[in-house]
């Protein structure tokens, strides 16, 4: 008499995915760092706008500059929270031992990779976006009496409103990455935060004349300040584009190899 043995039960990318996700939203820890990341954006940036005194005189499309850096304030602070958020969160099952569970559930270590990263990059992103988006409406009603049409249909408060939520996405995809690959919180921190600051600070110690023409630019750290900016160089925009697509891509292809390779 044969036995008939159903087939062992394999968790679909969905799966990961909702598995991720619950995992974010239920680490008390996590949670208070998105809530923190989101305030710091608006936070500073919108007192700041509501005590700005606008120049008289000042046409709407003049204000734009100000507009922008004034909307973007927040985001020198917040792009640190978000490095700090998303490699708490990719290192934090091989912390507390639960990669081992989610390897015996989903053996393909690289969609386990994929839904983690959809998830992290996804939560923050989102997150950012929407605070971006009603963090710029209130900074551009405060600085100018000018109408809400001038800043969307301007080229450079367009590109520099995506430039932040693309430096968002490559800042947390890379730190969730390298804590996946370093498989512990503070070496995960230490790497992006290095990588963002010591870097950039010892790169402005060098020469110019030493170092490749832009070269400091098209560094991590130089490509996630350009974002973080005004666009009113569109080269040097999509230059920091390109960077930061090319390092993070290297972070993840890091990270997926280490799965593969090394037991959990």
């Amino acid at each position: 008499m044969r036995t008939h043995v159903p087939p062992p039960h394999r968790l679909s990318f969905a799966g990961l995915v909702r598995s991720e996700l619950i995992k974010l939203l239920t680490a008390r820890s996590l949670v208070v760092l998105l809530i923190v990341t989101v305030l710091c954006t608006a936070g500073i940036s919108v007192p700041v706008a509501m005590t700005a005194e606008a120049k008289a005189g000042q046409s709407a499309t003049e204000a734009l500059p100000d507009f922008i850096d004034t909307t973007l304030l927040g985001m020198q602070l917040s792009i640190l929270l978000v490095a700090v958020l998303s490699a708490v969160a990719g290192a934090s099952d091989f912390g507390n031992g639960t990669i081992r569970v989610v390897f015996a559930a989903a053996p393909r270590r690289t969609p386990v990779l994929t839904a983690k990263l959809t998830v992290i990059a996804g939560v923050t992103t989102g997150l950012i976006t929407v605070t971006l988006l009603l963090t710029a409406v209130v900074s551009w009603l405060a600085l100018t009496p000018g109408p809400l049409e001038t800043p969307l249909t301007s080229s450079m408060s367009l590109l520099s409103l995506a430039g932040a939520v693309i430096a968002t996405v490559a800042v947390s995809v890379s730190a969730a990455s390298l804590g996946c690959l370093l498989r512990s919180s503070g070496k995960a921190i230490a790497a992006v935060l290095g990588l963002m600051i010591v870097v950039s600070i010892v790169l402005l110690a060098i020469p110019s004349r030493v170092l490749p023409p832009g070269f400091s630019d098209h560094v991590f750290g130089g490509a996630v300040t350009t974002l973080l900016g005004t666009a009113d160089d569109t080269g040097a925009w999509a230059g920091a584009v390109v960077a930061l697509v090319v390092w993070s891509a290297a972070f993840v292809a890091g990270a997926a190899a280490s799965l593969r390779r090394r037991d959990a």
